[in-house]
């Protein structure tokens, strides 16, 4: 059985921690104070700062500043995201040899946890490396949310059609965020096909389909609640993740995967 992806591992955290946050957090009318607890010292009082000034330097938006933020914690956060494509790529390229280890030792759980240690350190594989992005990202949009919801400025604020600080009237923005989630989702989907040499089943496939409606689904569902500035939010850091997938598998994964196999075809040759 194929385990939910983390992408939508995350997303579903998230969504939980949004709707914690709904119920058992700070007030809306409290802002936020770096003396109410860890969270928002660290995440949620830095990002509601930042809203502040970029809104100061953009004719007093908070929509555009919103879409400043996000695109600052995305690049902050591209870093570990490379880093995390190349180790799920690296874990994908070694999962022939993977499912061979866990099909000879399936009635042994502890020498097949053994076998696969072992096979990870000897081919200098960590699979928990990409999970170092998700859990850095998970306390940051807490935070963005919880600075938005409860911003004194951002409540009676509005950008283009619609108030920041409460749901779209027109329900255009939940609309947008779910088609964004399901694009990004649909090219990491692909790309994964792309790299991974074990083809899934029609049973995995359509499994693995079903879980690309749910992400948007998701996103749609709570935006209809949400505050316009989180699903604006949505639509941004989305847009981000589409060009972002594009890029580092163009650029940085299939390009090397294309060099290496150019120089191996090379040395072979010259033998």
């Amino acid at each position: 059985m194929r385990r939910l992806p983390k992408r939508h591992a995350l997303l579903a955290l998230m969504l939980l921690g949004v709707a914690f946050l709904g119920g058992c957090g700070a007030p809306a009318d409290v802002p936020p104070d770096p003396r109410n607890g860890f969270l928002d010292a660290f995440f949620v009082y830095p990002i509601y700062l930042l809203l502040d000034w970029f809104a100061s330097i953009l004719w007093g938006s908070y929509g555009l500043s919103i879409l400043a933020v996000t695109v600052v914690v995305r690049l902050l956060l591209l870093p570990f995201a490379v880093k995390q494509y190349q180790s799920t790529m690296q874990i994908q390229e070694f999962q022939p040899e993977i499912q061979k280890i866990q099909e000879k030792y399936r009635k042994d759980p502890e020498r097949l946890r053994q076998e696969l240690v072992k096979f990870y350190a000897e081919h200098d594989v960590n699979p928990a490396s990409g999970c170092l992005p998700l859990l850095l990202q998970f306390p940051v949009i807490i935070g963005l949310y919880d600075a938005i919801r409860r911003s004194p400025h951002i409540h009676g604020a509005s950008f283009l059609w619609f108030p920041l600080g409460t749901p779209d009237p027109l329900y255009i923005l939940p609309v947008l965020a779910g088609l964004a989630t399901l694009a990004t989702s649909e090219l990491q989907f692909r790309y994964s096909q792309k790299v991974s040499p074990v083809k899934m089943t029609k049973d995995q496939l359509a499994m693995q389909r079903g879980m690309l409606y749910l992400s948007p689904a998701l996103v749609f569902f709570f935006a209809l609640g949400l505050p316009s500035a989180v699903s604006l939010y949505w639509v941004m850091t989305n847009l981000f993740s589409l060009v972002q997938t594009y890029l580092v598998y163009e650029l940085i994964l299939l390009r090397g995967r294309r060099e290496k196999a150019s120089a191996r075809d090379g040395r072979e040759r010259n033998a």
